[in-house]
């Protein structure tokens, strides 16, 4: 006996400890808990609802029969069914009522209990990458440096100078994904963020004029259309890396060619809102990917672009669909395997706009909408 009563003494220190410690054990904990207790209101309802049902019952043939019984002609004997009908239907009514709000706020607790490990987990998350992202940048930027000032080194061999160089491809990729995970931090949270209205058009000709020299050693042409109606309310500094991940994909997945196109516009949307467009005739998406383009890190097949040498870090698409939803924004991507991708995103128009025709998709382009303005998601197939 005192060894059994010693395992359970174990038993209840190692589950307080691990309720203590353990965030998805302590969840378990209390929907276990609210279950038992829901169970227990439950069963005290019934019983309330039996209770109420039967003095009800009680009382009305208690007063029945002293009517009967002081000849009371006006006593009418059907009387009795009636009322005991309308008792037990208000007893039912009564119960189910009952049992439908214990049910809702059984439902509440119990996502607020299920999911709050989902969000401490997460928030945790996000410090950490922002604190580690923050801790790699002086490291890389030293790292960086040094490589840099040895190229400055006439003498030093091509073997090193060719290890160099492809360090310092490196450490700008691994910068970009560094900067775009403090980005998905600090742009995708509207309370550390300032609205107002902003020319897209003049967004969208400077990150132009800065990716110039990529697009010319790619050999891919930028053409850019803008309306007069081009104000969107939005964050610059949000819109500005919008722009900058949607242009960068387009020339990224676009092959090095003479016939290598990136189209970039900026026009009203028959709604008066307006739409920013990144089309390419690059190496395209397939359906199957396109269900997963805006999850962290996600690489589409392989055999496809295995051709691209120079990739993003897999977080552009997933900043862009943050910072849309951010602005009660949608985006809207079209896109046929060998023929190119289009990606349109429709952003709330700092003034009034006139309307245009919008367009549908071509045949043999797959299509996928996140519309963050109603909270809908839709794909199709041409």
């Amino acid at each position: 006996m005192e060894r059994y009563l010693r395992l359970f003494v174990g038993w209840v220190t190692a589950s307080r400890e691990k309720y203590t410690s353990d965030l998805f054990f302590r969840t378990t904990v209390h929907v276990v808990v609210l279950q038992a207790v829901l169970v227990c209101i439950c069963i005290v309802t019934f019983w309330w609802t039996l209770q109420y049902t039967n003095d009800r019952i009680l009382a009305a043939v208690v007063s029945n029969i002293q009517e009967i019984v002081t000849n009371a002609s006006t006593a009418d004997p059907k009387e009795l069914a009636r009322s005991i009908s309308a008792i037990q239907d208000r007893a039912v009514i009564l119960a189910f009522g009952s049992v439908l709000v214990l049910s809702l706020l059984f439902g509440i607790l119990l996502a607020r209990f299920t999911l709050r490990p989902a969000r401490e987990t997460l928030r945790y998350q996000k410090i950490f990458i922002s604190n580690v992202a923050h801790e790699l940048r002086t490291p890389l930027s030293t790292i960086k440096t040094s490589s840099e000032v040895a190229l400055l080194d006439n003498n030093l061999a091509y073997p090193m100078r060719k290890t160099f160089g492809e360090i310092l491809i490196e450490l700008d990729r691994i910068s970009q994904i560094i900067n775009n995970l403090l980005s998905l931090n600090t742009l995708t949270r509207p309370e550390r963020m300032q609205f107002k209205d902003v020319d897209l058009g003049d967004i969208v000709e400077d990150v132009v004029q800065r990716l110039q020299t990529f697009a010319t050693e790619r050999d891919i042409k930028i053409i850019v259309k803008t309306d007069a109606r081009r104000t969107v309310w939005g964050n610059p500094s949000a819109l500005e890396q919008i722009v900058n991940n949607l242009i960068k994909n387009a020339l990224s997945y676009t092959p090095k060619s003479a016939e290598g196109v990136v189209t970039v516009s900026v026009r009203p949307d028959y709604n008066g809102l307006i739409v920013l467009s990144v089309a390419d005739n690059g190496i395209g998406i397939s359906q199957e990917d396109l269900f997963h383009i805006f999850e962290p890190f996600y690489r589409a097949d392989t055999s496809r672009v295995r051709k691209i040498k120079k990739t993003g870090s897999g977080l552009g698409l997933t900043i862009v669909n943050e910072i849309v939803r951010v602005h009660h924004g949608r985006i809207n991507i079209q896109s046929a395997l060998h023929k190119g991708t289009t990606v349109s995103v429709t952003l709330p128009s700092g003034m009034q706009e006139g309307k245009t025709e919008g367009g549908q998709p071509s045949r043999g382009q797959s299509e996928v909408m996140l519309d963050f303005s109603k909270g809908q998601k839709h794909t199709m197939q041409n």
